[in-house]
């Protein structure tokens, strides 16, 4: 096990490939990334890299790490050991930072929480508008947020399928409704990397297969990354490019969102997820 866990940002290393066309930037770099809670191996090992405009589902069954790992990569959660690497990211906790003017990718991680975590006496426009506060002084927001915010968050309520309910707090929306606040609360801030910890699981079907829908939309004509935990494998193949899937704090394959019945059959003897 690696003696010294680190979340770094800045720049890597990287050595020119003359053969082959340039990849897209690397943008996290996971590297033996073990997590220990109350004696029990949450991860365990793991190692992986996430280009830009990639689009990756992380899929195991429960207990499998796929919590853990998004909140280590949100910086929720410290590793045990192994390092998190996220390029270009800004190391301070500062409200404003300008794009990186020597190459590398301008990041910047907005989450999208499995359990909403809205401000249940906010109404659904405001916990949208919330997704901006970084984008302000704390003074500024005290005193009011200007039009073109609050009509900013209305439009990604539409977007959403909630500009009728804008105004009603977030306690009387119903479980898919918060989620789908989340949804809007998360894009509003403008991320060029987007973690989502089970973003559909409280949707029905015709109303999951949309977002997934503008996820993939946003992925496509953007660039937006995507790190998203799901548990539907025709709904990881039809959005997704790649899947991560872990069992019980191990990653046992890295590789394209294809045939994944037959994938959770051999690597887990399993017949679904």
């Amino acid at each position: 096990m690696n003696p010294t866990p680190t979340i770094s940002t800045g720049a890597l290393p990287s050595a020119a490939n003359h053969l082959n066309p340039p990849s897209p930037p690397v943008v996290l770099e996971v590297d033996h990334l073990h997590v220990e809670r109350g004696g029990y191996r949450a991860l365990q090992d793991v190692s992986f890299v996430v280009r830009a405009g990639e689009f990756v589902a992380v899929m195991g069954r429960s207990g499998a790490g796929k919590t853990t790992l998004m909140h280590v990569l949100a910086g929720l959660l410290a590793p045990s050991a192994g390092r998190v690497h996220w390029e270009g990211a800004c190391g301070q906790p500062c409200c404003r930072r300008p794009a990186p003017t020597n190459g590398q990718p301008d990041v910047r991680v907005a989450v999208m929480f499995q359990h909403y975590r809205l401000v249940p006496q906010l109404s659904a426009l405001a916990n949208v508008i919330c997704g901006r506060l970084g984008a302000y002084p704390w003074w500024r927001t005290a005193v009011g947020w200007p039009r073109a915010e609050k009509q900013l968050a209305l439009r990604w309520l539409n977007r959403v399928g909630l500009g009728e309910r804008a105004a009603l707090k977030a306690r009387q929306l119903s479980g898919g409704e918060q989620q789908r606040v989340g949804f809007a609360r998360a894009l509003i801030q403008e991320p060029t990397v987007l973690l989502a910890d089970e973003p559909v699981a409280s949707l029905d079907a015709e109303t999951a297969n949309e977002m997934m829908g503008l996820l993939a939309e946003l992925n496509r004509q953007s660039g937006l990354t995507i790190i998203c935990v799901l548990h539907d494998l025709e709904m990881a193949e039809r959005y997704t490019q790649r899947v991560l899937l872990l069992d019980r704090g191990l990653l046992l394959h890295d590789g394209p969102a294809e045939n994944l019945a037959g994938l959770v059959r051999e690597k887990l003897q399993w017949q679904t997820l």
